[in-house]
């Protein structure tokens, strides 16, 4: 368990690869061939306006063509392994982040909305694609070559290397910290927007049928409007806050620019300076100046990819991302012997203000067959899925044959239960091909023929939709899949609901014949007197445990109806 916690906090964090670090030693390579080119392009034009012959100008033209071709085949390569380490990156990512992904389904959806996975698989990843190019990238590359070059400068002019280190700072450390921070306000403010707006769209898209059968396709469409509006409204905020940060970082670097100009005609005059380095070092400057200009988007990026990382730790680093991996074995357990127990189980959610199940105290014997009755919404379906194992409790402990519920390989337990959930999923495809088992094509011909599914063919076409068949045959395949796995405990939710009553009570006997450990939530009560015991379930508290006759007799005409 402590090393798959470990793996799941170390899955978005950002690793050096060899690409990386090739394309930024690369790209320092190029960018200082870069400036030796204009420094001697500076020299060479200065030499000829003094009249130097063009035989003696002849080293330096080969010179500056070797230099621009070295520099496009080191930026060719240094782009070559930057983009691969960016898609190995998002590769490894996209796929971390699927797997982590799975174990937490549906416990998730506790915290995090369909819309707003869907937000972070694919827009938060997607801007993780900036984190080397954009924000590790150029100020490395940037702040290396700017102390080479002010290292080279100090033999020409001291005071030129001194404006030259003073500006870089401001452009490479000082402005991008101020700017990040409010850039990450900004950032937020973008992110809350768009998850609103994908939020309400995701909805507005699924649940057409609905706003048109409702007549409200208009008045939600005009609300979606009003969150996209705002949406752009905080994108527009963003792009203004990145043209002043791009404004006052090309403002330092035109007065940096002038202030060196100005300076080397006050050294020119002053003999302190040859006047034949005047034009190499205005190139330079200005060549560094314009290798900057990248970090205009360090801080937009810094900001977004900061909060991308954010956004995805928190679902990975989730409070119940972490199943165990012992066995345990229920066949095997003796007849009596206690199999579920629950100690002060609460379930909350975040979107809830009162939890779903509250301090639940519960024990179920191997070979009982237990009821769980009440309203709806007192939480009978919670108490269900908690001992599949589906979600994780807020608070208390969750027993199976004394080992906790959290500590169990969830693929070994789930291969010992058969779980029907309220609105069981089926694929496209055949009603065979639906019944997801091996067995062969004559055993599930019986199973479907004792639940009264007689006129169904085995090859008969299923949609996502289930529209090809009743909600009562639906009921039926979605217990067949049960009867076709041999499994010794059973955990049902309304397995009987969409069924009449002769299919209903046929379907009962089935099961209490078939389960050796039963567990149904339950409103039909007149199937009450073949369990052994009935949980009586009330705003997520357990009212009572007695058996069918006392519950019949004094809970039946108050609690249920």
């Amino acid at each position: 368990m402590k090393k798959r916690k470990e793996r799941i906090q170390q899955v978005i964090q950002m690793r050096w690869h060899r690409d990386i670090v090739m394309a930024i030693f690369i790209g320092i390579v190029g960018s200082l061939v870069a400036l030796s080119m204009f420094f001697l392009s500076g020299y060479m034009i200065t030499q000829s306006a003094k009249g130097a012959p063009l035989y003696a100008l002849m080293g330096l033209i080969v010179t500056v063509k070797l230099f621009g071709f070295i520099r496009a085949i080191a930026r060719y390569y240094e782009r070559l392994r930057s983009h691969r380490a960016t898609f190995t990156m998002l590769r490894d990512i996209r796929v971390q982040l699927y797997r982590s992904l799975i174990p937490l389904v549906p416990d998730v959806f506790r915290k995090f909305r369909s819309s707003d996975l869907l937000g972070k698989m694919v827009t938060h990843v997607e801007s993780l694609q900036n984190v080397y190019l954009r924000v590790y990238y150029p100020p490395i590359v940037i702040g290396v070559v700017t102390l080479i070059s002010a290292c080279v400068l100090i033999f020409f002019s001291w005071i030129h290397a001194v404006v030259l280190m003073i500006t870089m700072c401001l452009t490479l450390l000082v402005f991008p910290a101020v700017q990040v921070k409010q850039a990450i306000d900004i950032r937020q403010q973008v992110n809350m927007t768009q998850e609103q707006w994908m939020h309400e769209y995701y909805d507005y898209v699924s649940g057409q049928e609905e706003l048109q059968r409702f007549n409200s396709m208009q008045r939600y469409y005009t609300h979606m409007k009003a969150s996209e509006q705002a949406f752009s409204d905080a994108e527009h905020r963003a792009q203004r806050g990145h043209l002043k940060y791009n404004y006052f970082r090309d403002l330092i670097s035109m007065v940096a620019l002038l202030f060196s100009l100005v300076l080397a005609i006050v050294m020119v005059e002053s003999q302190k300076l040859d006047v034949i380095y005047v034009m190499s070092i205005i190139l330079m400057v200005l060549t560094l100046l314009e290798q900057a200009v990248p970090m205009s988007q360090v801080a937009e990026y810094k900001s977004e990819t900061d909060l991308a990382q954010q956004r995805l730790s928190e679902v990975l680093q989730h409070d119940h991302a972490i199943v165990g991996e012992r066995k345990t074995h229920i066949a095997p357990l003796p007849q009596s012997a206690l199999l579920y127990a629950l100690a002060h189980t609460t379930l909350y959610y975040d979107t809830q203000q009162r939890p779903s199940v509250d301090d639940l105290n519960l024990q179920i014997h191997k070979g009982e067959h237990v009821a769980i009755v009440g309203v709806s919404g007192s939480g009978k379906s919670t108490l269900l899925q908690l001992l599949m194992g589906l979600y994780t409790p807020s608070e208390g402990r969750i027993m199976v044959d004394d080992e906790e519920l959290q500590s169990i390989d969830r693929p070994a337990y789930y291969a010992q239960l058969n779980t029907l959930l309220q609105h069981p999923h089926f694929y496209d495809g055949t009603v065979y091909e639906n019944l997801l088992t091996e067995a062969p094509y004559a055993h599930c011909r019986k199973v479907l023929d004792q639940l009264g599914l007689e006129k169904v063919s085995l090859d008969r076409h299923l949609t996502l939709t289930q529209n090809t068949l009743s909600g009562g045959e639906i009921q039926r395949l979605a217990l067949a899949r049960l009867f076709l796995r041999d499994c010794p405990v059973w955990l049902l939710d309304e397995p009987t609901t969409a069924l009449d009553v002769k299919h209903a009570e046929e379907v009962m006997a089935y099961i209490h014949q078939s389960a050796e450990t039963l567990v149904v939530a339950t409103h039909d009560i007149q199937y009450l007197n073949q369990f052994d015991r009935v949980i009586v379930m009330n705003e997520g508290r357990i009212e009572a445990d007695c058996t069918p006759e006392a519950f019949l007799k004094g809970w039946g005409e108050g609690k249920e109806s």
